[in-house]
């Protein structure tokens, strides 16, 4: 078995070997969530902050000569995408604080019911496995069964499957709820 420390896992990994990815994933993955998590405290967006390194690394293997620099590579990309992140999600506060300034009441109160509306939506959703989350999120912002499965490059099919998976998990987890969701997921549907 092919170890972090191993001087042929880099060779391999420069090679295009996915078990040599493999190690190298399996060794970061959870060290850099943790990483990541101390600069944004939201999973959802952490998960993907590092998924999309893993695929930065992936795509520029062939520049690594040791696995320091991949480590390198890993916490700094990592560090990088928080901070964009945090920078994203200020100016998005920023501009929703210009927006609500210049907007008068009747149409402030719409709009912090729609947000309230998805933080809800998302706090249901962010309880689904990754793929079911993304298909569903995706589906809620109006795209149909064959673009997302276009965009994710998987079939309708899979789409459609995931998208019952899915609905079955909220089913399961939140009985209470569950009608609400629905609700919420159409309203979602209908005013996109």
């Amino acid at each position: 078995m092919v170890t972090i420390k191993d001087t042929t896992l880099i060779k391999s990994f420069n090679a295009g070997d996915p078990m040599a990815f493999k190690v190298i994933f399996d060794h970061y993955y959870k060290i850099l969530c943790s990483y990541s998590y101390h600069f944004i405290r939201t999973p959802y967006a952490v998960d993907d902050i590092v998924q999309d390194i893993f695929v930065a690394l992936w795509n520029r293997r062939e520049k690594f000569d040791c696995i320091e620099k991949v480590s390198s590579f890993l916490f700094v990309s990592a560090r990088n995408a928080c901070l964009n992140h945090s920078k994203h999600e200020q100016m998005k506060a920023a501009k929703l604080k210009e927006f609500v300034a210049q907007t008068d009441e009747a149409v402030y109160d719409d709009y912090i019911i729609m947000a309230e509306f998805d933080q809800k939506l998302n706090h249901w959703l962010e309880s689904l496995p990754t793929e079911c989350r993304k298909i569903i999120d995706m589906s809620v912002s109006g795209m149909k069964n064959d673009e997302i499965a276009k965009a994710l490059n998987i079939s309708v099919n899979t789409v459609k499957n995931q998208k019952v998976k899915g609905f079955k998990i909220l089913k399961e987890l939140y009985k209470d709820e569950y009608l609400t969701i629905l609700f919420y997921i159409f309203i979602a549907l209908s005013v996109k």
